[in-house]
């Protein structure tokens, strides 16, 4: 996760560089590098503020302050999301958006720089660093005083940006452990959930930890922060992407929780496809438990029995995908309600090997599989891949139906008979299909028998063709055949999202980029955007995450943009990462743009 804002500290001055003045002269000293004061102050109501600078070299404000910035095509148009909103992107810059600083690097010698800001409706602060060879010199900017307000979620909601809010209220959800990243509601906050971005409350973005340290700090183990839990919070409001946050709050009380699910009968809550019983032991303070399964749920766990300290659920077998839900335990006091949550999953489901389109039977596991039924046909149909090695019928109007033999080189040996099998999507063949060959990859669903003890085969008129790749063609996926952005989705689609597994082999992508999340940049090397076949957003786009530049390298500056149009084809790794479809994070690159390689 990226920070997209920093709240400065004092403290971090003091630690960056220790600072020397007498009566009668304010500059800071450092080897090389002199500044007339490390302190600038500016008026609520917006101005100006100077300082000097003496450097004995080239000098430069460093980029430590996170930004976010509208992205915009190679004409100056802004680009837009996926929802239609402002596309946008954080990057860092000297200062925070608030604030102008003139000029941002200089030549060796003195320079005046220039500090300026609009009228704030409440205080802020920010941490400038100067750079001048060896040595660096933290600024400390100052604007106003801050003022912290009660408030209500919804008064935040409808409230101005930059002011200070103290909110009190229950945590819903834990978004992120490590920033510190949660839901606050307090009852004000559902008239706003279908506008907001999100229902589970306002959004509170990084949370400083008891030593005052934001960031990755771990902060909700360190107050021991918990769904149900009363919370107060104080910190600045902060709009990004359309979502309210307060940002980097400090804790001012917590008041834990009369509910608390303390363990769970099965590891992790998570059971396996067959399903089975799990018990959540609660310690409960209040008056009575209540358990809220979400309705997507209730068709698969139900509950089975309450006692003071314990629920019991049964949850049924499994025949589909991983399921996994979120089950809410409540109580009261008599005047307000409390409480927690626990997380259930299951297994998927999965098709023995041989049963599944994405896990097909080779010509020598089928005829092993025949052998193993005797002369019985199997109950269940089965996939196999292979090269037609020889055809006795092929397609005809007239039955609808081809008989070949397949092996795994294409040889007349160790074959399996497919017979009086059924064309694509399970129809008779017609006129104008293509015609299988000799040399033909082919992918066959059905039952199958070892006829009469002696000749393994394809049941008559229980298969069906369900791939045909003509010999002729290249495989798909790569440069002499690339994907389509479909193709690639359904190629990733049969990926396990779970596992976020990523492909063994790197395939090949083309397409017209459709939007752009994140251009290429030098501090990343690394570009996010969407691609479609004709370069809208209407139908089907595949993710383009994480890519490098043509070459396989980082991208530099100086190097051509991309923007909304371009033909691209991509090369690398794709993956399933939990649902989403794209290709593998830095596993994959821009092979062409708009025809170059390089």
């Amino acid at each position: 996760m990226k920070f997209k804002h920093i709240i400065p500290s004092f403290l971090a001055a003091l630690a960056f560089v220790v600072v020397g003045c007498s009566e009668d002269d304010e500059k800071t000293y450092l080897d090389g590098l002199r500044v007339s004061q490390s302190y600038v102050s500016i008026s609520e109501n917006g101005g100006k503020a100077t300082i000097t600078i003496d450097a004995n070299a080239d000098w430069a404000f460093k980029n430590i302050n996170e930004v976010t910035v509208t992205v915009k095509d190679a004409a100056g148009n802004v680009l837009k999301n996926a929802k239609g909103k402002d596309s946008t992107r954080v990057e860092k810059q000297a200062a925070p958006e608030w604030l102008t600083v003139t000029p941002t690097s200089g030549a060796a010698g003195q320079t005046e720089i220039t500090f300026s800001a609009e009228s704030t409706l409440d205080g802020r602060t920010a941490n400038l660093e100067i750079v001048c060879g060896g040595n660096s010199q933290l600024i400390n900017v100052v604007q106003g005083e801050s003022k912290i307000s009660d408030a209500t979620c919804a008064e935040v909601m409808e409230g101005p940006e930059s002011k200070t809010y103290r909110v009190k209220g229950i945590v819903t959800r834990i978004a992120n452990t490590e920033y510190g990243n949660w839901y606050l509601d307090d009852g004000s906050y559902s008239g706003f959930a279908s506008t907001s971005g999100n229902k589970d409350g306002l959004y509170i973005y990084g949370t400083l930890d008891k030593s005052g340290k934001a960031g990755k700090n771990n902060s909700i183990a360190d107050w021991g922060i918990e769904v149900g839990d009363e919370i107060t919070v104080e910190g600045p409001k902060s709009v990004y992407n359309g979502t309210v946050e307060l940002v980097n709050v400090t804790v001012v009380k917590i008041e834990k929780s009369l509910i608390k699910v303390d363990s769970l009968s099965v590891k992790d809550g998570h059971l396996p496809v067959a399903g089975g019983d799990i018990t959540a032991f609660v310690t409960c303070k209040g008056n009575g438990i209540s358990v809220e399964i979400p309705e997507d749920a209730r068709e698969w766990l139900t509950m089975t029995s309450v006692t003071a300290n314990s629920v019991t659920f049964h949850v049924a077998a499994n025949t589909g995908g991983s399921r996994k839900t979120t089950l809410t335990f409540k109580t009261n006091d008599g005047t307000k309600d409390y409480s927690a949550e626990t997380t259930i999953s299951q297994d998927a489901f999965t098709l023995p090997h041989g049963e599944a389109e994405n896990d097909p039977f080779t010509v020598e596991e089928v005829l092993a599989y025949v052998q193993s039924l005797g002369t019985k046909e199997s109950e269940n149909n089965v996939y196999v891949k292979g090269v037609i090695s020889s055809i006795k019928y092929t397609y005809s109007a007239q039955f609808g139906t081809a008989t070949y033999n397949i092996s795994d080189d294409g040889n007349e040996e160790n074959v399996f008979t497919v017979y009086s099998s059924y064309y694509l999507n399970n129809q008779p063949w017609v006129e104008g299909n293509d015609q299988i060959e000799v040399g033909d990859k082919v992918l066959v669903c059905g039952k199958v028998i070892n006829y009469n003890g002696t000749t393994p085969e394809f049941a008559s008129k229980k298969s069906y063709l369900v791939s045909l790749q003509k010999a002729s063609a290249p495989d798909p996926g790569t440069l002499e055949n690339p994907f389509t952005p479909t193709q690639a989705l359904e190629t990733a689609g049969k990926l396990n999202g779970d596992e976020k597994e990523v492909s063994e082999q790197d395939y090949y992508i083309k397409g017209k980029i459709s939007q752009i999340k994140y251009e290429f940049s030098a501090n990343f090397g690394t570009a996010q955007f969407h691609i479609s076949a004709d370069g809208t957003t209407e139908g089907d786009q595949f993710l383009i995450y994480g890519t490098y530049y043509l070459g396989n390298r980082a991208w530099l500056e100086g190097d051509t943009q991309i923007a909304v149009g371009d033909d691209v084809i991509i090369c690398g790794k794709i993956t399933n990462y939990n649902g989403t479809l794209e290709t593998a994070n830095k596993k994959n690159y821009i092979y062409s743009l708009n025809g170059a390689t390089e």
